[in-house]
């Protein structure tokens, strides 16, 4: 009983650690497109808490297939030393709102998303690289299929970031003391 209170504790501490994150895997279709994401891995060596088996596993690129004409591209060109926790894009309009899917957490990252005009998905793909030393967010944009990758801005642990979905904006957000200091970029 005691290492299913620990067990559960460590489970719920690591769920909770962070609203942006899931930890979930990269594996799934966008309905509007067809192209499948799935995670790269590259195998930890580290040993587990309670076996001998492999911890973690560190994901280093995503592998962007296009059923249409079988064809797998690498978002990156090389592989990330940081974790890729955050992939997400538009997938649909139901009942005002812009769904979106992905690995994050779509309540704390997609806001003003209510009473939204009618409209068609944006063809872009966001993909977050998290430094596990510093804990800033390096955020990348692109279209759905991967071309024309960017790096949009690098969020300090310090910051904060969502998608207004109402103003098609991606907003970075600092507090410095008591003075409040919002970045915008296009969405």
């Amino acid at each position: 009983m005691k290492y299913l209170s620990l067990f559960l504790l460590l489970i719920s501490t690591r769920v909770m650690a962070g609203d942006y994150y899931y930890e979930s895997r990269i594996d799934t279709y966008d309905p509007v497109t067809g192209l499948y994401y799935k995670a790269v891995e590259e195998v930890s060596t580290d040993k587990g808490f309670l076996s001998g088996k492999s911890s973690q596993n560190n994901v280093i690129n995503i592998n962007i297939f296009n059923p249409i004409d079988g064809t797998s591209t690498l978002l990156f060109k090389t592989a990330q030393k940081n974790g890729i926790p955050i992939v997400l894009f538009e997938t649909g309009f139901k009942d005002g709102v812009i769904e979106f899917n992905g690995t994050a957490n779509n309540r704390t990252i997609a806001l003003n998303n209510f009473r939204i005009d009618k409209r068609e998905p944006k063809n872009k793909l966001l993909v977050g690289l998290r430094n596990a030393d510093s804990k800033e967010t390096i955020l990348y944009i692109s279209d759905k299929k991967g071309s024309g990758l960017k790096k949009l801005v690098t969020v300090p642990n310090t910051a904060d970031w969502h998608i207004d979905v109402k103003n098609s904006k991606l907003r970075v957000v600092h507090q410095t003391g008591k003075e409040i200091r919002i970045e915008s970029y296009e969405w």
